[in-house]
């Protein structure tokens, strides 16, 4: 079984930077209208009414009252998306907006992310620790033309705080202290290096005993064990170049493959004779310079990044005879070059380079830890000798040029008129090399030795017009394509044939955003019809992992979100997300099945988060607080032949406690109510299994700001 209150009694002691997390002193008259929001979403500063863009943007202070420690939270809160681990943990996550997804560990993502303006190209970069959080925008819908080729169900833009010479020297510190032996500390610091310079750093990490239990008295998994740091210097060299030099690394022993029986999982937690032992470093370094020309900015971003992955164990069940592991090196350099006009004239306007290289190590192996005889697996098996390991070694060299701009006509008082397109070409190898260590013999797929070259190029534009209906109201219709490369079977291929095509997706999308009521109440809202071609699908027996194309797919739905503060220290925010993705053309999903009809992967119809804080003067200079937040969606399935289906469920959380201005102090509980759910479901080589989801847990947070 899973234990609750795994996190209970716990403590956070924090002491804000002033500059790096505002706070509202509490003897402040809180405002009565919503604050103004800008995004960055158009790769440029702009107020988030103004964009035409379905997105959902959180801010550091929200991060920060909602608990959000991952993507995954962020994307828990915001409607029409999901992202799971296929672990359970921080490395290889499937991430998922409006049906479009990539359920296949270790290939390209369907949803590009940007982490302080640098792409993440490994999924072992998504599910990271977030600390030190400016702001988290999550775009739906194709974004090829600003954010590439992976951008084909939408795009994350992740800011950090920054340095900032002005703001003084400060930091915070967060300690927590809880059952399971529990703790976690999180802290920054700005250092002013004179008038023009400033340095930053930031850390964060988490230490727990595992909070499911294992039947099989092995070690219980899904513990906590990581830790994550942040360095960056700006330097203004002169009044109109800035420089900035980041660097950033994250170590995680965490064991968070908690797999148990599907139906059983929740209840009676895990039975793993050789729990599963994972490793995952991620390492990068950045350079982003930024030059004003006064008609426009040049910005350049040249980035390193890293991500080793490594994991060893048995196949999730009493018996120690399988034994699985995996060894992932992914690295990539980025260039990318952009020339962003200066604000106030007729255009707006966007134009860059962008170049990527990649090169993915890996090996994937399955085993046996004891002899077999013949005819014990399946009649006609050869009898296997002890030690038997079976695996794929496959090596993939990746490069990625795009060209591409964007351009906003302000035609008149009222109209804009939007184009835009990016043209890229891609080249992908891949030296493949199956075998065993026995000679003559190999179980889960062929004995191959392989190299193969694949090259791709595309178009995808983008075209649009917003009209004013009033100063603070814009309606908005656009046209957009996304586009993925294609790629290769890496592992245990079935066939010769290793490769698979690359997939596009037509979006057509209408909008309004505004504010009324003298700005107490924001609202955005969207429709949507994507149609998709050529769609890469995974899928997984036990042994081979397989992508193929599915030739025809769509989704059509809408977003509503609104914000509001009725009434001064009352904030509420809704959303809404109404969503129908579905294979309409895919033959032969499994052996003789059709599966034209069947519902995406992490599609549920019905998304629903609403949340409320309120704020009262309760003593001189300090508030009472209470804020409280409910997730639900409706049923979905975990994979494309809709065998493995996840009920409806939500998840309360709350957090209530008082605010000085300077000082804190606040309860905490997520998943308030204990629901049950799951966090991920794999088909295993012993069956289908699932990661049960977080438990109610609690805690006690304490607040300092100077």
């Amino acid at each position: 079984m899973i234990r609750s209150l795994t996190l209970s009694p716990l403590l956070f002691l924090s002491v804000p930077l002033a500059a790096g997390m505002p706070a509202r002193a509490a003897d402040e008259a809180p405002a009565e209208v919503l604050p103004a929001l800008t995004v960055e979403a158009q790769r440029r500063t702009q107020a988030a009414v103004d964009v035409p863009i379905s997105l959902r943007a959180l801010t550091g202070d929200e991060v920060e009252a909602r608990g959000i420690r991952d993507l995954g939270d962020a994307f828990e809160a915001t409607p029409n998306t999901d992202l799971r681990s296929q672990r359970g943990g921080m490395d290889a996550a499937t991430v998922s907006i409006r049906g479009v997804s990539s359920t296949a560990f270790g290939v390209d993502p369907a949803v590009a992310i940007y982490m302080d303006d640098v792409f993440i190209g490994s999924d072992g970069g998504f599910q990271v620790p977030l600390y030190d959080v400016e702001q988290i925008e999550i775009l739906r819908g194709p974004q090829g033309t600003l954010y590439g080729r992976n951008a084909l169900g939408g795009a994350v833009n992740l800011r950090s705080r920054r340095p900032d010479p002005e703001a003084g020297v400060g930091g915070y510190l967060r300690l927590g202290f809880g059952e399971d032996v529990t703790r976690q500390a999180e802290t920054a610091v700005n250092l002013p290096l004179g008038s023009d310079a400033a340095l930053r750093l930031s850390a964060r990490g988490d230490l727990a005993h595992g909070r499911v239990d294992n039947r099989a008295g092995t070690g219980d998994p899904a513990d906590m064990d990581d830790l994550a740091g942040r360095a960056q210097l700006l330097l203004r060299p002169g009044e109109l170049t800035e420089v900035l030099v980041a660097v950033d690394h994250l170590r995680d022993r965490s064991n968070p493959a908690a797999y148990g029986e599907y139906d059983r999982v929740w209840d009676e937690g895990v039975n793993q004779a050789i729990p599963f032992e994972g490793a995952l470093d991620t390492s990068g370094a950045s350079l982003r310079l930024s030059h004003d020309l006064g008609w426009a900015s040049v910005e350049g971003v040249t980035a390193w990044r890293s991500t080793d992955a490594k994991g060893d164990g048995g196949d999730f069940t009493a018996s120690p005879l399988r034994v699985n592991g995996y060894d992932r090196d992914h690295d990539q350099m980025t260039q990318e070059v952009r020339l962003v006009s200066a604000p106030g004239g007729a255009l707006d306007w966007t134009a860059g380079i962008f170049l990527l290289r990649a090169q993915d190590d890996r090996y994937e192996y399955t085993g046996l830890s004891a002899a077999l005889p013949a005819d014990i697996l399946f009649p006609g098996q050869p009898a296997i000798p002890y030690p038997y390991r079976e695996g794929t070694r496959s090596q993939i060299d990746s490069t990625s040029l795009a060209g591409f701009g964007d351009v906003t006509w302000h035609a008149g008082d009222r109209l804009d008129l939007i184009a835009g397109a990016r043209a890229g070409w891609d080249r992908r190898e891949i030296d493949y090399d199956h075998r065993s260590n026995v000679a003559g013999m190999t179980l889960g797929a062929p004995a191959q030795k392989r190299s193969a070259r694949i090259d791709g190029t595309d178009l995808s534009p983008r075209v649009g017009a917003s009209w004013a209906l009033t100063p603070e109201t814009r309606v908005y219709a656009t046209i957009s394509r996304g586009y993925k490369a294609g790629g290769f079977n890496v592992s245990f291929a079935q066939g010769a044939a290793l490769s698979y095509e690359p997939e596009s997706a037509w979006n057509y999308e209408i909008g309004v955003k505004g504010e009324v009521l003298d700005g107490r109440l924001g609202f955005a809202a969207s429709a949507f019809w994507m149609d998709w071609r050529d769609q890469q699908v995974y899928s997984f027996d036990g042994y081979a992992l397989s992508i193929a194309n599915a030739p025809r797919s769509r989704s059509i739905g809408a977003e509503v979100e609104l914000t509001a503060r009725p009434l001064p220290g009352l904030d509420l925010f809704a959303g809404l997300g109404l969503l129908d993705a579905r294979f309409t053309d895919y033959p032969n999903i499994t052996v003789g099945v059709d599966g034209d009809g069947n519902r995406q992967p992490l599609a549920s119809r019905t998304s629903l988060s609403l949340g409320a804080e309120y704020r009262e003067p309760v003593m001189e200079a300090a508030d009472a607080v209470v804020r409280i937040d409910w997730n639900w969606r409706s049923a979905f399935y975990y994979d494309a032949a809709n065998t493995m289906r996840e009920p409806a469920y939500g998840l309360v959380n709350l957090r209530t406690g008082i605010d000085g201005g300077n000082w804190g102090l606040f309860f905490r509980v997520a998943n308030l109510f204990d629901t049950a759910h799951r966090a991920l479901a794999a088909q295993q080589a012993a069956g289908i299994h699932a990661i049960p989801g977080q438990p109610r847990t609690v805690g006690i947070e304490g607040v300092l700001r100077f």
